[in-house]
């Protein structure tokens, strides 16, 4: 980050509400960096942006914003007489503290326990160790805060959990749950799911801002009881979210767009949930919910950190302007190259004459050939035009036969006959043997097991989705139709709510999951 000593920022008025322009914030930073080409060498220039609280905003692209007008309480952080030593809840906890002694030298490290009184011998973690000690001293604390946490701002940032940054905030004061919870109260649509590594912090924060953020069970997947705390840590206890799969319905008042939903959880990344001295926090571990256990990358903001420090070694001698004017266009061409990549992975898997569009929501859409490429596909097949109006009366009648049958939701609510609800039943008859053959498709054979995933309501196996395409090929192939097919892929410009994303680049969580 720019070294900038903190009492040479302006302190906002008192009328300062909080509230910042953020589109004219960055207007202003832009003309500063415009209007270097043309003031002369030694002249002071008139454009300079002032460092103060109320005129200093993060980034949020415009379309995860709720309006230009965006919260930055950073003021709030000035320690002032009336502070409680004793309160209920320190937005940086001894654990915080821990974890960034671990970043420091060696030589840091020992400096920093003879200040403190402590015993230097001993290696880097021995020492780390004592001092995690000694921070339930007051005095220490304080110490080890302006040491580590207090010397420097740093910068925060939200992503999705593909690595998409949708939000990026330049901090003047030390990082705390105060500046994520700036950053989603500002959002359009406030995401279901926020992963934090501490977790805790940042739903107390949150409630005490505005009743009810992050609900219900203060955030937690479940009332913090002994039995359910027991059963989480023995891993026993299973939290579903099916909405993050497929929306709710009906959907919660005023909940998530996507979703449905109006639940909001904070949960701990994999790497710092063990370092809650809170026994309610294990009722904040991501492996608790199946539809996220395995599935998305806690620790993508931390990759991320660690792909930007290579320049640290320009950026951190720049002016506070030129740094985050920089930054954040390093970032934007980061994610536009993050999108780039995932498209050109979708684009290996879709049919050539189909192209990638974005819905209104920012997510990958993929429609269904239109009407005339339909059109031409059937007068290449020597179909007449008697022929062409028989198959479009047949579809405007809801006549869904082999010939006229299209991939859509529609088709697929449509009610099993009786016959195949009975083929059916047996084929997921688990008292039967497992083991008998049931189909086969081309090189596969389908047992009864392989069926039963279509019982659950799951995934279904790759192997019978595959088989079944295949089928659906070869019966349009014979009567004539392309081999073309409608799907939808992950979000990449909003996402579910994991992360709600407008990248930074179109100037983007948690792509929604």
């Amino acid at each position: 980050m720019f070294h900038i000593t903190v009492s040479e920022i302006q302190r906002p008025s008192q009328e300062y509400d909080g509230h910042v322009d953020l589109k004219k914030f960055w207007d202003a930073v832009a003309v500063e960096m415009l209007s270097r080409g043309f003031i002369p060498y030694g002249k002071k220039n008139p454009f300079v942006v002032p460092l103060s609280y109320n005129n200093w905003a993060p980034w949020i692209g415009p379309q995860t914003r709720h309006s230009d007008l965006i919260l930055n309480t950073e003021f709030e952080k000035i320690p002032t007489t009336t502070m409680s030593d004793d309160s209920e809840y320190l937005e940086v906890t001894e654990e915080r503290l821990s974890d960034e002694i671990i970043n420091l030298k060696v030589e840091e490290v020992r400096a920093l326990s003879k200040k403190c009184g402590l015993d230097t011998k001993g290696s880097k973690t021995d020492l780390v160790l004592r001092l995690r000690d000694k921070m339930s001293n007051r005095v220490t604390y304080n110490k080890v805060f302006e040491k580590v946490w207090g010397a420097s701002g740093g910068w925060a940032v939200i992503t999705c959990p593909c690595g998409v940054v949708y939000s990026v905030k330049f901090n003047l004061r030390a990082e705390s749950p105060r500046d994520y919870v700036d950053l989603l109260l500002s959002w359009k649509h406030f995401p279901n799911v926020t992963v934090y590594d501490y977790s805790r912090g940042v739903a107390v924060h949150g409630n005490g801002r505005q009743p009810e953020t992050f609900h219900p069970f203060q955030g937690r997947l479940m009332e913090p009881t002994p039995e359910n705390m027991k059963q989480a840590s023995e891993g026993k206890l299973h939290v579903n979210m099916p909405w993050l799969k497929h929306p709710k319905v009906p959907t919660d008042e005023n909940g998530h767009p996507l979703t449905g939903s109006l639940e909001h959880y904070a949960l701990s990344d994999v790497f710092h949930q063990g370092n809650s001295k809170d026994e309610r926090d294990v009722l904040r571990r991501i492996e608790l919910v199946p539809e996220l256990a395995g599935r998305i990358n806690s620790q993508c903001a931390e990759q991320l950190f660690s792909g930007m420090r290579k320049n640290n070694y320009f950026l951190n001698m720049t002016t506070p302007s030129t740094h985050i004017f920089l930054q954040r266009n390093i970032l934007h061409h980061y994610n536009v190259t993050k999108n780039n990549k995932a498209k050109e992975q979708y684009r290996k898997i879709i049919p050539a004459d189909m192209e990638i569009q974005l819905d209104v929501n920012g997510r990958i859409s993929l429609a269904p050939p239109s009407q005339v490429v339909m059109a031409t596909t059937l007068s290449e097949h020597h179909r007449d035009g008697q022929e062409q109006q028989e198959l479009n009366d047949a579809k405007d009648q809801g006549d869904f036969s082999i010939n006229t049958i299209m991939a859509s939701k529609g088709c697929w609510g449509q009610e099993l006959q009786e016959v195949k609800k009975i083929k059916l039943a047996q084929v997921l008859d688990k008292t039967q043997s497992p083991n008998t053959h049931i189909a086969f498709v081309t090189k596969m054979v389908l047992m009864r097991s392989d069926l039963w995933s279509l019982g659950l309501a799951n995934d279904m196996d790759g192997m019978i989705l595959n088989s079944c395409l295949t089928v659906i090929e070869k019966e349009n192939a014979a009567n004539g139709f392309s081999n073309g097919f409608s799907f939808q892929c992950g979000n990449l410009d909003t996402g579910h709510s994991v992360a709600y994303q407008d990248k930074v680049s179109r100037t983007t969580v948690g792509c929604l999951f």
